[in-house]
């Protein structure tokens, strides 16, 4: 067995966000991945704290096998534009703020080889108006091909898929205790066991469940988030970039394998609480499958467990959604970012349809004021990318990423100020809308 650290240098400008693919070094071996995790360190291999810097997600891919689940469709990139790399690049590990590692059963690895290209797929958030520089450290766990390990295939379920940015928004208008579920369903192209599995949610999610919609919707394995404890470190950066996501998300492991035939359907749900905004959030799986020759609904393996990272470690945590606001910011007199309430600037009337231009660094229309029923076009620049995302307000939404011209639309029904931010730029670019109380009729 062998172990190995990566590191990759990053150079973050102050209060960015980053998102970025690139190209990095593999282990150039013929073996079998049997671990894997990332975090961020200094140049002393000490992790570098989320105060300074935050490593939102991070996906590795193997470039030039295909995407398992992403067959015949294009992949599309940050820029919201189909790429040529649709196909050619399997994901077969990934982590966000929940820190996931890549865990395998004894006997069974992801293989690689000597001539690897490994692209990697991350987004980092820089808290401080400083410019800071870190690493990016992967650490990879190999045995030899000799070894004789069982190949797995691993399956890339995500609510939005084939997407740089898999996004999705929960609008937040079910009433207390209302849940948002979103599905996505995919047809195994071959038969075999799951041996391993794992989730990514955000702020705002109750869980993940794998299930065969085809053998009675049995459930094949639930991810759970853990959330920290309300002094956990997660919720005391500043400036407040986005929701918190959990701490950690439990994970699925089988010797025997939950088995599933070609042709029968995977189904992934995510859940979010209903009762407020959620915004660029994601639903995402990641199952690791040992080909084999399975029939009709086999059943099910009975050493399939689940395990809590953060219970395992000794991390005390909760186990519902906490409650979390996402506020503007804005930057002061002092050069500093702070919690704002509305950028500055007067409130400007808009027509029931209007235009709103996005440019670099700033929204057209800072503060503006629309009838209910009202439906607002941002028109975005010609280079720059930038998008239009809710902080918090009575009704969820964002757009993806968008320049040249493009434009994103939205109707605003409910009444209420909704406070909103370019989630590439938070605290350069914000703006708000209030939608005016419905009209009463006079009664005669």
């Amino acid at each position: 067995m062998h172990t190995k650290a990566f590191d990759v240098p990053v150079k973050m400008d102050p209060y960015e966000v980053r998102q970025t693919v690139s190209t990095v070094a593999t282990p150039r071996t013929e073996g079998f991945i049997t671990g894997m995790s990332v975090n961020v360190v200094d140049k002393n291999g000490a992790p570098v704290p989320i105060r300074r810097l935050m490593l939102h997600h991070i996906v590795f891919a193997a470039v030039g096998r295909p995407d398992t689940t992403c067959q015949g469709q294009p992949f599309v990139g940050y820029d919201s534009r189909p790429t040529n790399f649709s196909n050619v690049a399997q994901p077969f590990y990934g982590a966000g703020e929940e820190r996931n590692v890549l865990a395998l059963p004894k006997g069974y690895g992801y293989p690689i080889h000597k001539n690897d290209i490994w692209g990697m797929v991350w987004m980092l958030m820089n808290h401080r108006g400083v410019t800071d520089s870190a690493f990016i450290r992967y650490t990879v766990t190999w045995q030899d091909a000799s070894d004789g390990l069982t190949a797995v295939t691993p399956y890339w379920l995500d609510e939005n898929n084939c997407r740089a940015d898999p996004i999705f928004n929960v609008p937040g208008t079910g009433g207390k205790h209302s849940t948002y579920k979103k599905t996505y369903d995919f047809t195994m192209p071959e038969s075999g066991r799951i041996v391993a599995g794992g989730g990514h949610v955000h702020g705002g999610a109750y869980g993940l469940t794998i299930s065969e919609p085809d053998c009675s919707n049995r459930t094949v394995f639930k991810s759970s988030p853990a959330w920290g404890m309300p002094s956990n470190p997660f919720y005391h950066v500043r400036p407040i970039l986005h929701e918190p996501g959990p701490i950690s998300m439990s994970g699925y492991l089988s010797q025997t394998g939950y088995p599933i035939a070609a042709g029968q359907r995977l189904r992934l749900t995510a859940a979010y609480d209903n009762s407020r905004a959620h915004t660029r959030v994601m639903g995402i799986s990641l199952v690791y499958v040992a080909p084999q020759a399975v029939s009709g609904c086999a059943a099910p393996p009975t050493d399939g467990r689940t395990f809590q990272p953060a219970q395992l470690k000794g991390i005390p945590f909760r186990t519902k959604t906490p409650v979390f606001k996402v506020p503007l910011t804005g930057i002061g007199a002092d050069g500093k970012a702070h919690t704002i309430s509305r950028p500055a600037g007067r409130t400007v009337k808009l027509d029931k349809r209007s235009s709103i231009k996005v440019r670099d660094y700033y929204f057209a229309a800072p503060n503006a004021s629309v009838a209910p029923g009202s439906t607002l076009t941002w028109d975005f620049g010609p280079a720059t990318l930038h998008n239009v995302t809710l902080a918090n307000g009575p009704q969820g939404f964002a757009s993806f990423n968008l320049s040249e011209g493009r434009r994103f639309k939205f109707r605003f029904t409910k009444p209420g100020t909704y406070r909103i931010f370019c989630a590439l730029h938070p605290v350069l670019m914000t703006e708000t809308v209030t939608v005016r109380p419905h009209k009463r009729h006079k009664k005669h």
